[in-house]
């Protein structure tokens, strides 16, 4: 009896004590311990699902008007230290394609050297020129390399361009379906009741706003006896109405009105899909027309019109010409300007012998909430000047911008921009003897 008492107190002392522990007011579970060596998260190669062309001239002239033949090599990796060679390898495309082309996942769009027709096209080392579908001309008809384009969701693509009069813009709507280029519609944007320009620059500039369905075709006056002024045309992607029509005097042109963006980056779209717009204006009292300056000027998301409380890059009229420009994201835009009084081929922007094909263009960086510019660096030293104003060597994936090189005396290297830290890295070279004029991004 004594020992089934003293069981019977030991049982109530246990459960007293696990009650006791049950209530207290330290209810948080004791953490696992670290690991030791905890596995490190793998890195992510941005540049991994694609591979890269690049286009380069035999010569020492590329773009419009050259002659010099024009090869296409398909690189796997340009991030990596390494000389690409062009001997004996690559493709030659002078007498087929043209280097002014849309790009979209790993296909070329053009109307070609032939002229009478739109077409798809691959290009590789191994296989050469690809014909992947063409589709001759209905009514409206364009001159090759002389229109803009704007791609309406993944596989709609139209294409605008002013008419054989310049009184008007005409468009045509292509129907991507991969082995296959149908004509969707066509007409033109009947603009006489509706805009006050006379004459329409030969193509233009286009872009597809898809928060609200709308093209921003940009144009401007090329009626040398008018007021010279630069038009904002809004228009319903689906009808392909115009709803809007506006105007700024900012400057006289913005680039890409002959050749569109067929092969430079001439505008962008922010994230917040607000548009930014590189002019160009001659410098007043300069020798030549050539002499020019640049500003910027916005479009906000969702608007119509102009903004006219903000002018982007207003530092002057010898702060040199905006060739291309493109988004690199985070709030950055790459510029790629053409300026002799900078670059030192000339102590004077407003004299003529610094402009022309000279090594006066450099890469900075345009930070849109600061409005400033920075020069690129790499190693604590400027990237070298370039020379080529009909070329477009960079490209975004990401975060991250690729930068080709075309300098005098250096090395033709392919830099790497990081948008989100600043770094620049170092990537492969191109050989010389070749005039680099086109970097590409073609996914795999």
């Amino acid at each position: 009896m004594k020992k089934l008492k003293m069981f019977a107190l030991a049982l109530l002392a246990t459960l007293v004590t696990v009650n006791f522990t049950a209530c207290s007011d330290d209810d948080d579970p004791v953490p696992s311990p670290e690991p030791v060596n905890p596995t490190p998260e793998p890195e992510v190669n941005p540049f991994e699902g694609y591979r890269f062309d690049i286009w380069a001239t035999v010569g020492s002239t590329s773009g419009m008007g050259s002659t010099n033949t024009l090869v296409v090599k398909n690189v796997d990796d340009v991030t990596v230290e390494g000389t690409i060679s062009f001997d004996n390898q690559g493709t030659d495309v002078t007498a087929d394609l043209y280097q002014e082309s849309i790009i979209k996942g790993k296909y070329y769009y053009q109307v070609p050297v032939s002229k009478d027709r739109f077409g798809k096209y691959e290009i590789s080392d191994n296989g050469g020129i690809k014909v992947v579908a063409e589709r001759p001309f209905a009514e409206n008809t364009y001159k090759d390399r002389r229109y803009t384009h704007t791609w309406i969701g993944s596989n709609q693509l139209v294409i605008l361009a002013a008419n054989g009069d310049t009184n008007d813009v005409i468009w045509t709507k292509l129907q991507d379906n991969g082995s296959s280029l149908d004509i969707v519609s066509e007409g033109s944007l009947n603009l006489a009741e509706l805009s006050d320009i006379q004459k329409y620059a030969t193509s233009g500039l286009a872009t597809y706003r898809a928060s609200d369905n709308k093209i921003l075709y940009i144009t401007c006056e090329k009626n040398s006896k008018a007021d010279l002024k630069i038009a904002l045309v809004v228009i319903d992607a689906s009808s392909m109405k115009v709803e809007n029509v506006d105007y700024t005097t900012v400057a006289e042109e913005m680039s890409g009105t002959a050749y569109g963006e067929l092969l430079q980056d001439k505008m962008f779209l922010d994230d917040n899909e607000d548009l930014y717009l590189p002019l160009i204006a001659k410098i007043p009292g300069a020798e030549k027309s050539t002499c020019r300056y640049s500003r910027i000027v916005r479009v906000k998301a969702g608007t119509n019109k102009f903004d006219t409380n903000w002018i982007g890059f207003n530092t002057g009229e010898n702060n040199g010409k905006i060739v291309t420009s493109s988004y690199a994201g985070n709030g950055k835009a790459l510029l790629y300007i053409q300026d002799p009084e900078h670059t030192g081929t000339s102590g004077d922007n407003k004299l003529a012998e610094g402009w022309g094909d000279k090594y006066n263009c450099y890469y900075a960086i345009y930070d849109l909430a600061t409005e400033s510019l920075t020069e690129l660096q790499y190693g604590g030293k400027k990237l070298p000047y370039n020379a080529g104003t009909f070329s477009q060597r960079s490209f975004r994936v990401g975060d991250y911008t690729l930068i080709g090189l075309n300098p005098d005396t250096a090395p033709m290297d392919i830099m790497i921009y990081n948008s989100k830290t600043g770094e620049v890295t170092k990537g492969a070279t191109v050989a010389a003897g070749y005039e680099f004029s086109r970097l590409v991004a073609i996914e795999k």
